[in-house]
């Protein structure tokens, strides 16, 4: 009798790592049910409200095409299209946004349990345990933020990349391929930032030991699926506005606020060329450096404007031309930026993570309930009494660099892939240290994540090696 494809695949490299990780997507499911259950139908901020208005316009703009009408959508915002299509697919399944919670929460969990059985597969149960209960992890598996999905898709691809060398057939090369490319397409998609941490997962091929055509074809994928990322939303008719300048327009801002009045004058027109004449004096009037929506909330040189034709590499030009001609501006504006994101100085803010926000719940269904509060409470209250270690990235970082050090010291295995987290992280938060739109936690949250993983995973192998020592003292005398 023939043998199907189907259980080709069951019986390959995949079909017996998914049979294996049975009790991973088991308790990934409970618990992603439970916070979908509990939070009905998620944690929204401000944010989250325009991308599920967004995913009822894309799921007509879906409707339309499949009836043959071609119907443009213009999102008349600057958020990435991906999370919004994706809810809107689970409108469309189910009627409801619920349905995006569950299986984002469900993905969620499932890369967090996988990665640490990948770097700690002896005590892989108990820092699991830990991590589930931890409310810095569960509050945000139902939270409606791109990043969120960004660094699940970056765990799962970091998880494909790092077994790309593990001997296979031809159906699970083609599924690893397909896996690596819908990977790249969710992380980049979610996020464009995480664009810095392409230099990880190259050298993280580079490195390996597979043959030199299977890592060139898993370059293509990761190239394929962030093309997609652009691609595929142009294809439905879906164009969104551009936010990738507005963190340089605000440097740009605070710079020419702090060149002395005297020798301000020739930089008061500066900005014009991007929003139109007398923007740049308006928009000094009200930008600040807490945050880059001091300007944009009022309508100057937002995403509106600077998603005209090129308008991107007209802003870098300004950008790189102020550098030039007021270095001392430029720099501390820089040095600043750099010092404040690492929450040097001052701590990161954390307040888009709210119960209700704009008073909305009534419209959207929102379950309000005692669990619903404590739910939510628990991680204000945990990320506030965390305060050292959440708001202030050079502390995580700095402890997480020293346990990696301390590994390669001691020569412990599996230092590499410990080192690997550390490296994605760095490398994905430093978007956020050469171009930030605010000083917010959310934007920290998947370095933080990772380094959570890193850590737990050192500290419990150390404890875990002390343990034994002591025990076999004992057992001696």
């Amino acid at each position: 009798m023939r043998e199907t494809a189907g259980a080709r695949l069951l019986r390959g490299y995949y079909g017996r790592r998914l049979v294996s990780c049975r009790h991973i997507w088991c308790w990934s499911f409970v618990l992603a049910l439970l916070c979908t259950l509990i939070t009905w139908p998620g944690v929204w901020y401000s944010d989250s409200y325009v991308r599920v208005n967004t995913g009822n316009a894309i799921l007509n703009t879906l409707i339309n095409l499949l009836h043959g009408r071609r119907v443009p959508l213009e999102t008349d915002n600057a958020f990435s299209v991906l999370p919004s299509f994706f809810m809107a697919l689970s409108i469309g399944l189910t009627g409801h946004v619920s349905l995006y919670t569950f299986l984002q929460a469900f993905a969620f969990f499932a890369a967090a349990f996988l990665l640490i059985r990948e770097v700690n597969p002896e005590h892989r149960i108990l820092q699991s345990v830990l991590l589930a209960c931890c409310p810095l992890i569960y509050g945000v598996s139902v939270y409606y933020e791109a990043g969120i999905g960004c660094l699940t898709g970056l765990a799962l691809l970091l998880l494909l990349l790092l077994r790309a060398d593990d001997p296979k057939g031809r159906w699970d090369r083609a599924l690893e391929f397909l896996g690596t490319a819908f990977f790249s397409f969710v992380t980049f998609g979610y996020r464009a930032n995480a664009l810095t941490v392409l230099p990880v997962l190259f050298l993280l091929l580079l490195r390996g030991k597979a043959k030199k055509i299977w890592k060139s074809l898993l370059l293509l994928a990761i190239l394929l699926g962030i093309l997609m990322t652009a691609g595929l939303p142009r294809i439905l008719g879906i164009h969104s506005q551009s936010v990738s300048s507005v963190g340089i327009v605000w440097e740009m801002l605070t710079a020419i606020q702090r060149i002395p009045e005297a020798e301000r004058e020739p930089y008061l027109d500066y900005l014009d060329e991007l929003g139109g004449e007398g923007v740049t004096r308006a928009a000094l009037e009200i930008s600040n450096e807490e945050t880059s929506g001091s300007f944009t909330s009022a309508g100057l040189l937002g995403p509106g404007h600077l998603s005209a034709p090129g308008a991107t590499l007209l802003a870098l030009r300004k950008y790189f031309r102020l550098m030039l001609e007021r270095p001392v501006e430029w720099f501390s504006v820089k040095r600043d930026v750099i010092l404040r994101s690492l929450g040097i100085g001052k701590a990161l803010d954390g307040s888009e993570y709210s119960y209700n926000r704009w008073d909305a719940m009534g419209d959207y269904g929102f379950n309000d309930s005692r669990q619903r509060h404590a739910f939510v409470d628990s991680f204000l209250a945990c990320f506030e009494g965390l305060g050292f270690y959440t708001r202030h990235p050079w502390v995580p970082f700095l402890l997480s660099l020293l346990l990696v050090l301390a590994e390669y010291a001691l020569k412990r295995p599996g230092r590499g892939k410990d080192a690997l987290l550390l490296w994605t992280a760095a490398f994905y938060y430093l978007a956020y240290l050469l171009d930030t739109p605010a000083y917010d936690f959310r934007y920290f949250y998947p370095s933080l994540w990772m380094l959570m993983i890193l850590d737990g995973a050192v500290i419990l192998k150390e404890a875990g090696r002390l343990h034994k020592k002591i025990s076999v003292s004992r057992r001696k005398r």
